[in-house]
């Protein structure tokens, strides 16, 4: 404040430093983040050149009605839409971002659920997640950041620019509402997601579907600073789309987009 010396903060995708040192302005530093991520920021010099909206558009493809004991097919697609270069970007062997899906009925019972953190803050398995997993010359998980000893990637997945991904699943579905559903289990390519319609008819299921990033996973934080310190990053939503299927009795149902912001 003394106006000699200008700021040195850069605002990108890393809410976690500024978190953690808790230096002057730092709650300033992480919300200016979660907008740039979130794709809230105006940038008026390159306004008529950017495409407004999320960074990464979420659409939900869903029928518009359900008969009762059937599944349900739900499809998440994500959208690079003003991303200039792979997303994520950077040590993908630590970054993450995944998509939590959530499917409730009218009271709000859960009737499937994926995506979610546990209690120490762990992305379940079976979530969809982009990251990358590379090996060392004899195979093992590059998981500590030592990436010295890469040699390759097992497994990578990012979204380029201007390109979109499906999410898809196949779940094991619960037969009535207010039990959770299992986690889905991943094909080569695609996962498709099924959601058992209860057989009870009437009422409605609310799809909800958000797009989530840590800069941070937690496995490496833990290894660096123990688990009984507590420390997690931030997760930052990036977007999300809803969308509501009627259950009712008889029909084909239609698969129609859902709405994301």
């Amino acid at each position: 404040d003394d106006g000699r010396h200008r700021s040195h903060r850069f605002i990108g995708a890393n809410s976690m430093v500024p978190a953690m040192l808790k230096l002057d302005g730092w709650q300033e530093h992480v919300e200016l983040t979660e907008r740039w991520l979130s794709g809230r920021y105006e940038v008026p010099e390159i306004a008529d050149k950017w495409e407004q909206g999320p960074v990464i558009g979420l659409e939900l493809e869903t029928p518009e009605f359900a008969r009762p004991g059937e599944s349900v097919p739900i499809r998440v697609v994500l959208v690079a839409n003003k991303v200039g270069h792979d997303f994520p970007t950077g040590p993908l062997d630590i970054i993450q971002s995944w998509v939590e899906l959530h499917v409730v009925d009218d009271a709000g019972n859960s009737v499937f659920a994926s995506g979610r953190r546990d209690e120490k803050n762990f992305i379940e398995p079976g979530s969809f997640l982009f990251k990358a997993e590379p090996v060392d010359q004899y195979g093992n998980l590059i998981d500590r950041h030592n990436l010295w000893e890469m040699v390759g990637v097992r497994y990578r997945r990012a979204l380029f620019p201007g390109y979109s991904d499906s999410v898809e699943y196949m779940v094991a579905c619960p037969s009535s509402l207010g039990a959770g559903g299992a986690g889905p289990s991943r094909r080569e390519s695609e996962r498709v997601q099924g959601v058992e319609v209860p057989r009870a008819g009437g009422g409605r299921l609310h799809v909800t579907a958000a797009l989530n990033y840590r800069k941070v996973d937690q496995f490496l934080l833990n290894y660096l600073l123990g688990e009984e310190s507590g420390v997690t990053a931030p997760v930052v939503e990036m977007t999300r789309a809803s969308a509501v299927i009627e259950i009712r009795e008889g029909g084909a149902a239609a698969v129609v987009a859902g709405g994301g912001r």
